[in-house]
């Protein structure tokens, strides 16, 4: 459910999508292939690696191991320079952090580094990266939730949230109801920062240099984004990535938002302090947000 972009170009990265213009039984077949050597070089080594199976590591945009670890390590710090940037309290001084959307914790093993003592939790759709998780970093409360509201956890529990890559395939009823759930979770006066797919994302699919196959042909070829307009394409289910995309609603797929939009649509919820363009690996818009005090 955090598909992170360490390769804008290319794209194809969003919960394992395939990689360029590959024809999907192609890639479907090849990331088989590769997840199946990886387990038998696990096999060989004699012990367990604190590093995700691959197929965990492709649903979050990142099947490398290097490119796994320092997307995570770099996006943690990037959440951190956005709460300096904007004058919020910063990840070391937080007291309770939600990362919604975790996924195996690419991001929120490294956050839970530099927030060290605070509470760090997360949850996600992927029951199966949950339970990675849950063995192998012990520190972090993790839980599986539902495609739709609600969270597990009581009104204003968190002084900050993020999430990485959700708002960025709802769309807008999905969106309303869980920026409204996220609300409800944050103390009034806490930050939240979200990232979304902006103008410059839609553009690169636009001018093809950025691909899906899970897409329907010809499904960017529109003018660009609208100042007011939040534009949701639908992915395709297929035999060939129902694997990929574990525990989502079936309606999810490729959200782009205008910047205008935000600010006024996501009002209703919280304060929108600040947008930071491409600020997540180079692709992802950033939304840093408070909830309102009163």
């Amino acid at each position: 459910m955090t598909p992170i972009r360490d390769t804008p170009p290319l794209h194809a990265q969003s919960e394992g999508a395939l990689i360029a213009s590959a024809r999907a039984p192609l890639g479907w077949a090849r990331r088989r292939g590769l997840e199946a050597l990886e387990e038998l070089t696990r096999g060989a080594r004699g012990a367990a690696s604190p590093v995700p199976p691959r197929r965990l590591r492709a649903r979050v945009g990142a099947a490398g191991t290097r490119e796994f670890l320092d997307g995570g390590r770099d996006t943690a710090r990037r959440l951190d320079g956005a709460l300096a940037q904007a004058g919020l309290p910063r990840l070391a001084q937080s007291r309770a952090l939600l990362d919604f959307g975790c996924g195996c914790a690419r991001v929120l093993a490294p956050v839970a580094e530099l927030a060290k003592d605070a509470r760090c939790a997360g949850a996600d759709v992927d029951a199966e990266a949950i339970a990675w998780a849950r063995a192998h970093l012990r520190r972090l409360e993790l839980v599986t939730i539902a495609a739709e509201p609600p969270l597990p956890f009581g009104d204003g529990e968190f002084d900050l949230l993020y999430s990485i890559s959700v708002l960025s395939h709802l769309d807008e009823s999905g969106q309303d109801r869980w920026l409204a759930e996220l609300a409800r979770v944050l103390a009034p006066g806490a930050a939240a920062l979200l990232s979304v797919h902006g103008p410059s994302a839609l553009d690169a699919f636009r001018r093809g240099a950025a691909r899906t196959a899970w897409c329907a042909p010809g499904a960017f070829a529109r003018s660009g984004l609208g100042e007011q307009e939040l534009a949701f394409i639908p992915y395709e289910r297929s035999r060939w990535n129902r694997g990929e995309l574990r525990g989502v609603a079936a309606d999810y797929g490729l959200a782009f938002h205008a910047h205008g939009y935000v600010r006024r649509r996501w009002s209703a919820w919280l304060e929108v302090l600040a947008i930071s363009e491409r600020a997540i690996s180079g692709w992802q818009d950033l939304v840093i947000c408070r909830r309102p005090r009163s």
